[in-house]
């Protein structure tokens, strides 16, 4: 009777253990992959090309006829979400530190840097996602009052302004003959004759006072995409989603006069422009 209940008890053990590896077999470990994503900017349908800052050839035209060139345009890319065909979101890490290793999540795309305009999200949950959305500046959690580094750090050109202003988030500079500015020379710069500079920044709203129009306004803008097919990420698959950004868009958005708008360095001023920043930047395509 003994050895049968061993006999029993083995078998059942034997069963047990089957039972447990083939249910470890049918869970494998999570797979991720990665995505990137690559803005293009655009003057209409012309691919956008700098000029030299000084230059006299005009080779773009706004809707009212007025004839410019661009010698500086980049923008901020921060707090990116991939969201797949059943609602589940995934959040690129964002992380402020004052040690350029540690931040996160904050890109600078510049035109003169082609390198930063191909992001590469990584660490991504393997599956189908169909949206993307991500914040066009720096918000609230990325303006720091002590040290920030990586390309949020002024001392390695970062867009920043001061502490109530925020960030630079998106920025346009140029030259166009109908531009009023004047030629300013300071110690290591130079402001040129009919240039022109729009920047469109703030990160939080401040109330005016009595008699005064405001003087701080939330110009950050979260803009979500949807994808034109869903894509696949997997440890084998690396899509990308190609995203053009029109400076026409913004720039026929508010009609602008480079006679009487050159010199855009404040939030409020650059409100009008913030509001157009939702029909520059386009899913174009992607590929898988």
């Amino acid at each position: 009777m003994k050895s049968l209940n061993i006999l029993i008890i083995s078998i059942l053990s034997i069963a047990l253990f089957a039972a447990c590896k083939k249910e470890d077999a049918a869970t494998p470990a999570s797979e991720t992959g990665q995505m990137i994503l690559q803005f293009d900017n655009k003057v209409g349908s012309e691919e956008l090309n700098l000029t030299e800052s000084g230059g006299t050839v005009y080779p773009y035209k706004t809707a009212s006829g007025q004839t410019f060139n661009i010698t500086k345009m980049g923008y901020y890319i921060s707090k990116i979400k991939l969201e797949t065909e059943d609602g589940t979101v995934h959040e690129d890490e964002v992380n402020v530190s004052a040690n350029a290793a540690e931040v996160k999540g904050y890109y600078h795309v510049l035109e003169s840097n082609s390198s930063s305009q191909l992001i590469t999200l990584k660490n991504i949950p393997a599956g189908k996602y169909t949206k993307v959305t991500f914040t066009i500046g720096v918000d609230e959690d990325g303006v720091q009052e002590g040290a920030a580094g990586g390309v949020l750090d002024p001392a390695e050109g970062a867009w920043f302004w001061n502490w109530n202003a925020g960030y630079i988030g998106f920025a346009i500079e140029g030259a166009s003959p109908n531009s009023s500015q004047k030629e300013v020379v300071g110690e290591g710069w130079k402001i040129h004759e009919k240039s022109f500079a729009l920047h469109v920044g703030g990160w939080k709203d401040v109330a005016p006072a009595s008699g005064q129009t405001q003087k701080f306004v939330n110009n950050v803008k979260t803009l979500t995409l949807a994808l034109d097919s869903p894509i696949t990420v997997s440890e084998k698959l690396q899509p990308k989603a190609h995203i053009v950004v029109d400076a026409l868009k913004v720039l026929d958005g508010v009609n602008i006069d480079f006679a009487t708008s050159y010199a855009i360095h404040a939030p409020a001023l650059g409100k009008p422009l913030a509001e157009q920043l939702s029909n520059a930047f386009i899913l174009h395509h992607v590929h898988q």
